[in-house]
């Protein structure tokens, strides 16, 4: 029996003036346009290999992201061969720098590249990056208990009779918006802030240390990537929302011109192919 050849690969994104971009290579063995990929090393995972190849062929280190639909089929020689693919983010730097088994690699829109593919089962692993436009909403948690008075635990602070009303009022902010998933730092504040939604959408309100005041925005961003295919709610504090939508402009994101942190705001991410590429701010609910 044939054994089976092993090979992952990435699908590598940035933005750049309010779109996202992807990278396809050039092989010249096989003269065709490709999503970077290769076969897995002795003793490498997975993820692993596709994060190293992809660094090989294009000279990007990146950030994994969500798993792509795998890639079946026969090789060449007639052996089994399974691909797996992962969305990823550049860490360091755009410029490209092929190898030795790549003459050229490219940075195109993603219907560009979906055009330039020469092999249809990449077109379906890139479909399912195009179809990844699910927005992210970051709600500051509405008003709070004065932070000096508080002598309990600071995450046991809760909202105020005016904070409460706010969190009424998210769910008239956010009706006919299609939420999937909710999710809140540890504080109480911030759970209180979003209970409302969960119960009017029936969802589960989940409860993420990403999200806590004081984490790494490393972190936060990682969870960020994680909801890419899903419109999500996140309950945060003044800390990490700010610093995220600005580190987020600083790689592309285009900002209105409207911008403030207030407690209750909302920050609407927009995607386009799983990336940042449009940021909205929403005021506070308006409540006596």
């Amino acid at each position: 029996m044939t054994a089976e050849v092993r090979a992952a690969g990435g699908v590598v994104r940035r933005r750049v003036d309010g779109r996202t971009e992807t990278v396809l290579v050039h092989r010249p063995r096989y003269d065709d346009w490709s999503l970077p990929k290769g076969k897995l090393h002795d003793g490498e995972s997975f993820e692993e290999a596709a994060l190293r190849e992809v660094r090989e062929e294009t000279g990007l280190r990146c950030r994994i992201g969500v798993e792509l639909p795998t890639a079946r089929y026969r090789d060449a020689s007639g052996s089994p061969k399974v691909v797996r693919y992962w969305s990823m983010e550049v860490e360091d730097g755009t410029a490209l720098r092929p190898s030795l088994e790549v003459d050229d690699a490219r940075w195109l829109s993603l219907q560009e590249a979906r055009t330039a593919l020469s092999i249809e089962r990449d077109r379906d692993v890139l479909d399912a990056v195009l179809a990844w436009d699910a927005p992210a909403h970051l709600v500051r948690h509405a008003k709070a208990g004065d932070r000096s008075a508080w002598r309990g635990d600071h995450d046991g602070r809760p909202l105020t009779k005016a904070g409460h009303r706010q969190a009424r009022a998210l769910v008239d902010l956010f009706a006919g918006e299609r939420v999937d998933r909710i999710l809140s730092s540890p504080a109480i504040r911030c759970v209180q802030t979003v209970e409302p939604l969960a119960e009017a959408r029936g969802l589960r309100l989940e409860v993420r240390d990403e999200l806590r005041e004081g984490a790494s925005l490393s972190g936060f961003l990682s969870l960020l990537s994680r909801l890419e295919a899903s419109p999500s709610v996140l309950s945060g504090h003044g800390d990490l929302i700010p610093e995220a939508v600005l580190t987020l402009e600083a790689d592309g994101l285009r900002v209105g011109a409207d911008r403030a942190w207030k407690k209750g705001a909302t920050w609407t991410l927009e995607r386009e192919g799983g990336l940042f590429v449009r940021a909205t701010y929403r005021r506070p609910p308006a409540v006596r």
